[in-house]
């Protein structure tokens, strides 16, 4: 085997990858699992499954307190900014919906 230093392609920093500092169990296999041999068809397949989810709706939002406390801390930046304000709904009205 050659001695030649290799590293990824320029293509693949565009991919996203989560490397949590925190494993989300006991024994991460992330510590053992190396990908850098795969193929890179293969590696983008893979990251398909490692990638976190986002959640789909508000309510799984709310679920989750990492996305509870991204959201108040948009909501505090836009008070802070001074870009909006909070205001009751005027009796009868109803807001506009959005996704």
């Amino acid at each position: 085997r050659g001695k030649r230093i290799t590293k990824p392609p320029i293509w693949l920093k565009d991919y996203v990858t989560s490397k949590s500092n925190a494993p989300t169990c006991s024994y991460s296999n992330s510590n053992y699992v190396e990908y850098g041999h795969l193929s890179t068809g293969y590696q983008e397949y893979l990251s398909l499954f490692s990638a976190p989810t986002e959640p789909k709706n508000f309510k799984e939002a709310s679920q989750d307190q990492k996305w509870i406390e991204a959201m108040q801390q948009e909501v505090n930046a836009l008070e802070q900014n001074q870009t909006w304000e909070l205001v009751d709904l005027p009796k009868g009205k109803q807001a506009v919906g959005s996704k």
